[in-house]
């Protein structure tokens, strides 16, 4: 019996691990941004990253102004999904522009690019 039990919860902790940025988005709302600068560059505790403040918008074109972090430059010119909880990002993932909803698009000149 307690080796059932070892075994049971192996294999949640392996399930959780293998879909964590899923439990982590749910309950928010997601955003589509244009990385359109170089972000601040910044160092904490010996580490570098950027901070990038843009404004984003959501599936029906309401706008949030989101913050958010990397720990290096983000490729200028890409699109992110940002998912976005109680004020904060949570995290965020580059998405093709053909992926972006028509709103968002048309908000973030998708297809306009030089």
């Amino acid at each position: 019996m307690k080796q059932f039990r070892i075994v049971c919860i192996a294999i949640s902790l392996t399930l959780l691990t293998a879909c964590g940025s899923e439990i982590q988005t749910i309950g928010s709302s997601e955003y589509y941004v244009k990385i359109s600068n170089k972000g601040e560059k910044y160092t904490e505790q010996e580490h570098t990253r950027y901070k990038y403040q843009l404004k984003g918008f959501n599936e029906e074109g309401n706008d949030e102004k989101l913050t958010f972090t990397s720990n290096h430059r983000l490729t200028r010119e890409a699109y992110l999904r940002v998912y976005f909880k109680k004020g904060e990002v949570i995290t965020y993932e580059e998405v093709e522009r053909d992926d972006i909803p028509k709103k968002p698009q048309q908000l973030l000149g998708v297809g306009n690019d030089s």
